[in-house]
């Protein structure tokens, strides 16, 4: 399944780029018609997921035009690089209109609306159109005449449906493994709520100590840049930017093991909690984890050190199912940054279920933690299978 003997057009051949509505579009200014912006568009599932409804005479103007059948591709950084493009479908009275920031790929008679499609999603495509961007730092587009430029092989309509069948089975395997993935990590906190309820209403009426009682805080600090040899080790040096994880056993910077004895940066013992309590990410997330390995952190975070008290797996996700009640305990620091103040942090009350019943619930956890695992391996190979056709099937020489 190759592009080997196939025509190669160019992309203007196989589609019309970025066409006008035309004088004679039979639309009246009080008629819906469908809106899309460009968060609308879902970029793992390549679909428009949220498609609004507007009357034309609001849209009319200042507004990507598009029919039913067109393909939208994100011209725009980071939406491009993202892989934000979908099939414009099921539009109200046919038409749509959007951001400015879609390309618009209008198949000619004889080529698929899919056929475009997965010829644009493509990473080498993205990464292409990326070495062409004009325009300044974070406001980078593709030009049309890249677009325009673009060789793309067509083969006859029978192939290409045969071909699209292929390659929606295999993109399809793909979503509903992002989808089985999506349900998987709503067990754990599903499953901590049916045990224990929620932490902040305490329905189960267990009995509570501050959280300052039951951990020990530990905080962070940066060593310094002027020491190249701080930078050169092999130790994890967390910061929040590692932290989209609930269990930390790596981080992007690394230091050397002289930090601990040239500077006040302490080992963070493994069975540790880590939490972000400082930066922009406490605007709308608060990211509490689990070390399992030996670590550092930098100084917008804190570690905390269990006791005998309480198990550390329990006490993480009590926390990361009491995103809002951490949300309302934090407060603005200077130049508007967020912070969630230690003081507070320690007078948090934690509801202690028994011991054994924590013990319990870790195990479990660790049992659905096991299959989420597995489930991230297989929607890899989804990808790479995914990948790997897309590939052969738009090698252009």
């Amino acid at each position: 399944m190759t592009s080997g003997g196939w025509p190669v057009q160019s992309m203007t051949e196989a589609c019309e780029v970025n066409p006008r509505l035309p004088k004679e579009h039979n639309l009246g200014e009080e008629d819906w018609v469908s809106f899309v912006p460009m968060a609308a568009v879902d970029e793992k599932e390549g679909r428009i997921a949220d498609q609004q409804l507007r009357k034309f005479a609001e849209v009319r103007k200042g507004y990507t035009h598009f029919r039913e059948g067109d393909v939208l591709f994100a011209k725009i950084t980071p939406c491009m690089e993202n892989g934000k493009a979908a099939i414009a479908r099921k539009m109200e009275s046919g038409v749509g209109f959007g951001s400015t920031e879609f390309h618009v790929l209008r198949p000619r008679a004889q080529v698929l609306p899919e056929w475009i499609y997965y010829f644009v999603r493509r990473q080498h495509f993205r990464m292409e159109a990326k070495r062409h961007f004009t325009g300044t730092a974070g406001q980078q587009r593709v030009p049309t005449s890249f677009i325009e430029s673009a060789r793309i092989p067509i083969p006859p309509l029978d192939e290409q449906r045969g071909i699209v069948d292929i390659l929606s089975r295999a993109d399809g395997i793909v979503h509903l493994r992002h989808e089985a993935r999506k349900k998987a990590t709503e067990l754990i906190p599903a499953l901590f709520l049916d045990m224990f309820g929620d932490p902040a209403a305490n329905p189960k009426v267990w009995p509570t100590r501050p959280l300052g009682e039951l951990v020990a805080f530990m905080s962070g600090g940066t060593p310094s840049k002027a020491r190249k040899d701080f930078w050169t080790g092999d130790l994890p040096w967390v910061s929040p930017k590692d932290m989209k994880k609930v269990e930390i056993v790596d981080a992007i910077d690394h230091v050397s093991k002289s930090v601990l004895a040239e500077t006040n940066i302490k080992l963070v013992p493994v069975g540790s909690l880590l939490i972000v309590v400082r930066g922009m990410i406490l605007v709308h997330t608060v990211p509490v984890a689990r070390s399992l390995a030996p670590i550092t952190i930098n100084q917008d975070m804190k570690a905390l050190i269990p006791t005998s008290a309480v198990d550390a797996r329990y006490l993480l996700w009590l926390m990361s199912v009491s995103q809002s009640h951490l949300l309302s305990m934090v407060s603005t620091a200077a130049h508007g940054t967020r912070k969630l103040d230690t003081e507070r942090l320690k007078s948090l009350l934690i509801p202690l279920a028994p011991l054994d019943r924590q013990i319990a619930f870790a195990e479990l956890a660790a049992q659905i933690q096991s299959v989420q695992s597995q489930q991230a391996a297989a929607t890899q190979t989804a990808e790479a299978t995914f990948k790997s056709l897309l590939a052969q099937v738009f090698c252009v020489s």
